[in-house]
């Protein structure tokens, strides 16, 4: 019985997962709030000025070989260089 309740738990999470979707962070019919630019925080989005679009701060640090800080994504991101 247990083994049976554990395999039904284990597949009813797996179908869960297969359903989800990723959302756009710029779909009209995401219900979550947006900022000024249209980024969806809650899904993990943030301006990137040097790119222009929303876009994942892991992601872009992941890609660009620097460790994972809020500083290093706002030095990347910024336009004006520090003096």
């Amino acid at each position: 019985m247990k083994i049976a309740l554990t395999l039904l738990c284990g597949l009813t999470l797996f179908a869960q997962i297969a359903n989800a979707s990723v959302a756009d962070p710029h779909d009209a019919t995401t219900v979550s709030a947006k900022d000024a630019y249209g980024c969806v925080g809650e899904q993990g989005y943030s301006w990137c000025v040097k790119l222009k679009q929303c876009v994942r701060p892991s992601k872009i640090l992941i890609e660009n070989n620097l460790e994972l800080t809020a500083e290093n994504f706002h030095e990347f991101c910024q336009t004006q260089h520090k003096e």
